[in-house]
């Protein structure tokens, strides 16, 4: 079953999504929904300490390439000094659980 919704969207994302639909021969509500389906629940555990140290950083659709180097630049000091690694951020979260 579908639920039908309206959305407004900038008048360039809906010239990618028109792009999108023409290239990949999918309908625009595919698309959404493929797009929606990769992102990320927030309380995902492992995704929530990914986070907090910042190893992962949410960068706007309408980032432009300074803006991505930046993000990167900024991953790369942390990644310098972080503290906490991705197993460790499980066995954590593991040990939580009980």
């Amino acid at each position: 079953m579908m639920i039908r919704k309206q959305i407004y969207i900038a008048p360039e994302q809906e010239a990618k999504l028109k792009r999108l639909a023409k290239t990949t021969g999918r309908t625009e509500a595919e698309i959404i929904r493929e797009a929606l389906d990769a992102l990320p629940e927030t309380s995902d555990p492992v995704l929530a300490a990914l986070l907090s140290q910042g190893l992962v950083e949410f960068v706007g659709s309408s980032a432009n390439p300074t803006q991505a180097q930046a993000a990167y630049q900024r991953y790369l000091k942390q990644v310098g000094r972080r503290t906490l690694g991705l197993s460790q951020a499980i066995l954590e979260e593991r040990q939580a659980q009980r």
